[in-house]
Formats: structure tokens, C-alpha cells, sequence
């Protein structure tokens, strides 16, 4: 018995430390996380946007004839969704603005799954993982790989005094 209380009091602090190694190790691929999320889901919208565009008379038909949203005549819905498509895609992607990005994405994600009555389940699904994805950044913000964390960096560099 006291070999195992011996043991554990001289295991302890092995463990403890290499938890620690690796909640660092882990922490540190956090940009790396956030890049990588953003890029899938920039990737996403991106394709919806260009496809809008390839196909403008289609598009609005669509908005026309099988897409419900409310309040907004369906050309200017479908002007408004490319638009947030695409910039909302490019901006995120980037890293610039990107809290406002992901919550134009967000919207527009919530707008699209209820305004389309066909959506099978598991693409309702995937809307609603999207949705999270994008709350995410809107609360977390980009990350270090981003825009928005250099320009930051170059805001706080110019306020800093010089040192002599």
C-alpha cells in the first residue's frame, strides 16, 4: 500500500507537467484551427455565391418561384444573398472584419434554411453545424491568422511609445 501512495506521490507531478506540455502544444494549433475553419466555410459560401453569378437568370427565378423570403422582392433577395455570399466568403476567408462576416453568414444561413421548403434533413443539419461554426467566429472573433489580429497588432505598435 505504501508502495502505491509512493508511486502516485512520484507519478504526480510527471503527469501533471505533461498534461501541461500538451494543453500548450494543443493550444498553440488554435490559429491554425481557426484558419483552417473559416477557409472550409469560406469555401462553402464562395461556391453558392459563384453559382448565383454563373447563372443570374436562374437565380432569380429561383428567388422567383421556389425560395420564400419574406418582406424583399426576389431580385433584390437575390442581389443581397449573392452579395453576402461572396463578400461575406472573401471577408471571412481573409480574416478581415471578421466577426461582422461570420454573423452576415450566419444570417444569411438561418434566412436560406427557413426560406427553402425542400431542405432534407441532413442538409438541414449541416445549416445548423454551419450556424454554430459561425457563431463561433462571431464570438471568438478570427483568430491570430487573420486581418483583423495584424491590423491589430500594427494599431497597437504605432500607440506604443518609443523606447529609447
Amino acid at each position: 500500500m505504501t508502495d502505491a501512495i509512493g508511486f502516485l506521490k512520484r507519478a504526480a507531478p510527471v503527469a501533471v507537467s505533461a498534461y501541461r506540455r500538451l494543453v500548450r502544444v494543443l493550444e498553440s494549433l488554435i490559429p491554425i484551427f481557426d484558419l483552417s475553419v473559416r477557409l472550409y466555410l469560406a469555401q462553402i459560401f464562395w461556391k453558392g455565391g459563384m453559382v448565383k453569378l454563373s447563372s443570374w437568370m436562374s437565380t432569380v427565378m429561383l428567388f422567383t418561384m421556389v425560395y420564400d423570403v419574406p418582406v424583399l422582392p426576389p431580385e433584390l433577395a437575390a442581389y443581397l444573398a449573392t452579395a453576402v455570399e461572396l463578400g461575406g466568403s472573401f471577408l471571412l476567408a481573409i480574416g478581415l472584419a471578421g466577426r461582422w462576416a461570420a454573423l452576415s453568414l450566419f444570417g444569411l444561413n438561418i434566412v436560406a434554411s427557413l426560406t427553402y421548403g425542400q431542405l432534407s434533413e441532413a442538409a438541414l443539419q449541416e445549416s445548423f453545424y454551419w450556424g454554430i461554426l459561425f457563431l463561433y467566429f462571431v464570438l471568438h472573433g478570427p483568430g491570430l491568422l487573420s486581418a483583423d489580429a495584424l491590423w491589430q497588432y500594427l494599431v497597437r505598435r504605432r500607440q506604443a511609445p518609443a523606447t529609447p
